[in-house]
This record gives structure tokens, C-alpha cells and sequence, in this order.
């Protein structure tokens, strides 16, 4: 009984253990993540489409959280082959795995507007931008994580021309630029961010 008693403790601590979910706000910026992409399999090396950044990539997010809101491996019901969650790990280069942030991009309603909702509530002095009717847009530049957070949404059509939101949550190492560069003359990932959305709601 005692065996079989042990043998119970320390499977429910490898259930825990494995229901643990890393929390991309917490992490430092600048720490080392190889140990994040050797535990996490479904992690590749990529690139964002859209800033160029190099990154670490997968379409299954379930091991993830942002805050305490856990981020979900999901489909749109009858969308797109692209219609679905996904993540970008932002690192400094492909043989210097330095976090840099995260983009994640989701299609799942009721996640998204859980997410919108946690950041308000946590990071106060927000901008609202003007989306031109696409959804929503938010801007923070939060010192004490020296980091810049966007976010933005587009419009998508599912397969019966049902419309949803996609939306992106990017946060990024304040002065980082596009495709990694060390450039000034590159545009940094605000600059890009306002040339997109350069209008502040009041």
C-alpha cells in the first residue's frame, strides 16, 4: 500500500507538472528560451510574415498563457486553412535564442476579448487607435517591462462568408526593428505600428 500510495503522489505531481503553461508575460525579455523550445516540440524556427522577426512558431499554443488566460490550440468552425491560433516566439537571432517577445494571432472570439480585457485591466495609460472600422486597436508602452504592446485586429470571412475578427497580440523589446535590424535607419516595430494606425482615439 505504500508503494502503491507513492506511485499515486507522483502521478498526480507529472499531471500538474504537465498542465503547467508558460506564462509569455512573465518571461524576461533577453533570457536565453532554449529550454522553452527543446520542452515544446511543436516549436520551428521561422520568421513573422509581417515584421520580419526571427522567431520561433506553432500552430499548437496550448502550452502558453498570457497572464492567467490560457491560450488555445482552436480552428474557426468552418474557416480557412489559415483560420486558426498561432504563435511566433520573438528571438534575437536564430543562434542567440534571446527572447524578444511574442505575436499571438487568434481566431478564437470569446479568448480574444479575454485577453483585450486582461491587458486593460493590468497595464493602464493605453491608446486607442483608430481602426477604420477593422475591430479594435490598442497601443502600450510599458516601462517596467521596457517592452511596447500592440494590438489589432482584421476582419476575416469563414467558408459561408461569416465574419470573425483575427486578432494579433504583439509584444516586443522596446526599440526593437524591423527584421531584427540593428540599422537606425530601419524602421523600429512602433514606427511600423503607427504608420499602420496613426490616428489616436480620444
Amino acid at each position: 500500500m505504500k508503494y502503491l500510495f507513492l506511485i499515486l503522489i507522483g502521478m498526480t505531481v507529472m499531471s500538474c507538472e504537465s498542465q503547467t503553461k508558460t506564462d509569455l508575460l512573465a518571461l524576461k525579455l533577453d533570457e536565453n528560451v532554449s529550454n522553452i523550445v527543446q520542452a515544446d516540440q511543436e516549436l520551428k524556427k521561422d520568421q513573422d510574415p509581417n515584421l520580419g522577426l526571427h522567431a520561433y512558431a506553432t500552430n499548437k499554443p496550448g502550452n502558453y498563457a498570457l497572464g492567467g488566460i490560457k491560450l488555445s490550440t482552436y480552428d474557426f468552425p468552418n474557416g480557412n486553412l489559415a483560420d486558426h491560433n498561432h504563435l511566433y516566439l520573438f528571438i534575437a537571432n536564430t543562434d542567440k535564442p534571446n527572447y524578444l517577445g511574442f505575436n499571438y494571432s487568434s481566431v478564437n472570439q470569446a479568448e480574444t476579448k479575454s485577453i483585450i480585457d486582461y491587458l486593460k485591466k493590468t497595464y493602464s495609460g493605453y491608446e486607442r487607435r483608430d481602426s477604420r472600422g477593422n475591430g479594435e486597436s490598442y497601443f502600450w508602452d510599458i516601462p517596467k517591462l521596457d517592452a511596447w504592446i500592440f494590438v489589432y485586429q482584421g476582419i476575416s470571412n469563414d467558408k459561408n462568408d461569416k465574419q470573425f475578427f483575427t486578432t494579433n497580440f504583439i509584444l516586443v523589446k522596446k526599440g526593437t526593428r524591423m527584421e531584427n535590424s540593428t540599422d537606425p535607419k530601419v524602421m523600429t516595430i512602433k514606427d511600423y505600428y503607427i504608420m499602420m494606425y496613426p490616428d489616436v482615439l480620444k
